[in-house]
């Protein structure tokens, strides 16, 4: 008994802290996460930009993967001493189309389906770019690519349905849920993509591209606890630079499959040492239908 009154006032004073707004910095165990989930959904490129027709038409399908968390890297609350709840969709998906504008000028908009997938959901998650050739020739292509995504997910991350099944203040619910918290994760970014392929005479056009965004991520937490109900403001932003290669292959005039890998360092500053690989590195592929 003693022991659980103890923890208990340790959580009471910590509800006090975590309410209202928090600046933490990007390499942050909350920074970190933040930032992680940013580069799950971030605004990427399909294909290196090529040479449009104004009002040339195309429709993709974009599907990624997220990278599976350890117990020690969702360990992100109260700066890295509370777990959370991260695992929750193992894939990232978008739709895209585009539109040939003048001056060889491709316009964009995405969007993602609200689909709840595990207790989380899309929240008016869309994005635009806007991208352009720069050089193309018989050996090589340059492309410039600008983009930005607005939006987040919603999620029971504070207090999920695993931890909500335990007892307030037991090893598995140390926060003392008592309900699911409904918990938003804004992950509004910018930034400038450049893109070098390498073109050939088959129908495989495989490519390269350097990304520099700037992040600027917010979660906001409530969660209903057994003291109380914890309502906090977490922010962080800074900058992320994202290394993607894959190509591209039309599988007939006017259908192309795409196939790529991005990697994102990322640095964590933890409480305890973990030896835990903290950069984000994913796969994605897409289908694009062209008019």
């Amino acid at each position: 008994m003693k022991i659980r009154l103890t923890i208990t006032a340790l959580f009471l004073f910590f509800s006090c802290i975590a309410y209202g707004d928090q600046k933490v910095d990007l390499d942050s165990p909350e920074g970190w996460a933040m930032a992680f989930m940013t580069a799950s959904a971030q605004n990427l490129g399909q294909a290196p930009p090529h040479a449009v027709k104004v009002r040339d038409i195309s429709i993709s399908a974009e599907l990624s993967s997220i990278p599976r968390l350890t117990r020690e890297q969702q360990r992100i609350g109260f700066g890295g001493f509370k777990d959370e709840d991260l695992n929750k969709s193992p894939a990232f998906g978008r739709l895209r189309a585009n539109i040939g504008l003048p001056w060889n000028l491709n316009a964009e908009i995405s969007w993602t389906p609200p689909l709840q997938i595990n207790g989380s959901k899309p929240d008016h998650l869309w994005g635009a770019a806007l991208s352009k050739p720069l050089v193309n020739n018989e050996k090589i292509g340059i492309g410039l690519r600008l983009f930005l995504l607005r939006g987040g997910v919603t999620a029971s991350v504070t207090c999920s349905e695993d931890t909500i099944s335990f007892a307030p203040y037991t090893l598995q619910n140390t926060a003392g849920c008592v309900g699911l918290s409904d918990d938003k994760l804004k992950m509004d970014h910018e930034g400038v993509e450049v893109f070098l392929s390498f073109n050939n005479a088959s129908a495989i056009l495989p490519w390269i591209s350097l990304a520099a965004s700037n992040i600027d991520n917010s979660v906001e937490i409530d969660a209903p606890l057994e003291v109380g109900r914890e309502r906090a403001t977490v922010y962080s932003s800074g900058t992320i630079q994202t290394l993607s290669f894959g190509f591209n292959y039309d599988i007939r005039e006017n259908w192309s499959l795409s196939a790529a890998s991005s990697y994102t360092p990322l640095d964590a500053q933890r409480p305890n040492d973990s030896s835990d690989n903290d950069d984000f590195w994913n796969v994605r592929v897409g289908l694009t239908m062209r008019y």
